[in-house]
């Protein structure tokens, strides 16, 4: 049986639904991150360009969680509610991340609270470690 570990790092909402990240066999799973505070608020209500650092903030959290960084990601998906807020999402993850080169999806939907504008999740490829 593989092992799997969940992990919640602090400086993120913690919901009792679900862990920010699922570890297990050498990958890690990163929920859908949004513009969450760590009080469960959402930060830039309305103003897709605070929502999406925020965003990218959170997953920053995540990564540095399980020692990765950027480059570490083999697939992101990006949800946003309006197509328009790809190109400023595409921006603000070169501005805090660098150019990525990973598999990446786009999805254009609803989000789980009518002031959330986008959420990322993404897929880490992690070194072995012994």
């Amino acid at each position: 049986m593989p092992s799997i570990t969940t992990i919640d790092p602090p400086g993120l909402f913690r919901s009792p639904r679900y862990a920010h990240i699922v570890v297990a066999n050498g990958f890690a799973f990163i929920a859908g991150q949004t513009a969450f505070d760590e009080q469960g608020n959402v930060v830039g209500v309305g103003d897709i360009a605070t929502q999406c650092e925020r965003t990218l903030q959170n997953l920053m959290i995540c990564l540095r969680a399980v020692k990765a960084t950027p480059q570490d990601i083999v697939k992101v998906t990006n949800y946003v509610t309006d197509r328009s807020y790809l190109a400023v999402l595409v921006e603000q993850r070169s501005r805090l991340f660098g150019e990525l080169r990973t598999s990446s999806t786009a999805v254009v939907a609803g989000l789980a609270r009518d002031t959330l504008l986008v959420e990322v999740d993404a897929i880490v490829a992690l070194e072995e470690r012994t």
